[in-house]
């Protein structure tokens, strides 16, 4: 399907990749999943996507589409967030989200939420042959969440952090998973490996519940993210079993960009050394690091003068 409507004039520069149907990038988070993070007080994030995909027709020609999906999202006292996403000709829908717990260097965070609020169950943008939006056996729309996140920098030493949460809604296939290529163990689990190359690059190795998706990232200063991604991997595997014509067993690949604006009210807040993750503040963090040390060799000195 070829989309038709226009994007609103805000988001027109902008791009981002979703599940098996929607677009990447189309929600805040990874690839295709939430995270346990949450926005700075009225910091406000404005994304979006270009995808491109291929497909066979009827008399078997390659046919190559693109689409777009835009967002953007509201960070309220430092835990929530709320915003809008738009996905082609499927409209607008809503998203919130709250930090429940704020992740350390032991404990994980953990945030609930809900994406694709509206009235449209089935919210989608892609089509059938009959260009009617394309159906799932499971609603796309009010898909609440839970998700934990955890950064193993300082417990592990390993540049790495794990993300696993359980949804519904768009995170679970359908009872029947054939046209998913692979069969999720436990309908609505969802979960991804971030590696950290750097303090600006990261790679995500993602399972969004209903596919297999890669995606890279890397930041442009402290306010802006670039993002490409390759998804619904899975459809590799099927081999023969692949309808090429049906644009949902096609890989699709995405280019993103997020930038973050604010915030505008100020708060100043100061964080134990144990809540500052290397991507939040990589400078402080070294600041702090080597006040400690600095600390710990005069404490060392003083005793060693002591008769």
């Amino acid at each position: 399907m070829r989309t038709r409507s226009a994007l609103l004039p805000v988001m027109t520069f902008l791009a981002t990749a979703a599940t098996a149907g929607s677009l990447p990038f189309a929600h805040r988070g990874l690839v295709d999943i939430p995270t346990a993070t949450a926005l700075e007080h009225t910091q406000i994030d404005v994304g979006g996507c270009f995808t491109t995909f291929g497909y066979e027709t009827a008399d078997s020609t390659q046919e190559n589409d693109f689409s777009f999906a835009g967002r953007v999202d509201l960070g309220l006292f430092d835990r929530a967030e709320i915003g809008i996403t738009w996905l082609g000709a499927a409209g607008l829908s809503a998203q919130a989200s709250f930090l429940v717990l704020r992740e350390d260097l032991t404990t994980p965070g953990i945030a609930i939420g809900c994406q694709n609020i509206t009235g449209e169950g089935d919210y989608e943008f892609f089509a059938d042959s009959l260009d009617s939006l394309y159906r799932y056996e499971e609603n796309q729309n009010f898909s609440a969440y839970v998700v934990f996140t955890k950064n193993l920098e300082y417990l592990m030493q390993v540049p790495v952090t794990l993300d696993l949460g359980y949804g519904i809604g768009r995170f679970r296939q359908g009872e029947d998973a054939d046209s998913d290529g692979i069969s999720n163990p436990i309908r609505g689990l969802f979960g991804a490996l971030e590696i950290h190359a750097s303090t600006d690059l990261c790679f995500a190795i993602e399972w969004d519940g209903r596919d297999a998706n890669l995606g890279a990232s890397y930041g442009i200063g402290r306010n802006v993210r670039v993002r490409a991604a390759v998804t619904e991997l899975e459809q590799l595997t099927r081999g023969d079993e692949r309808d090429p014509t049906d644009v949902m067993q096609n890989v699709k690949l995405g280019l993103g960009i997020d930038v973050i604006f604010g915030p505008f009210v100020n708060r100043t807040t100061l964080q134990p050394y144990e809540e500052l993750r290397p991507e939040n503040d990589p400078p402080l963090l070294d600041e702090l690091e080597a006040i400690r040390s600095d600390a710990q060799s005069d404490i060392q000195e003083l005793e060693d003068s002591i008769p």
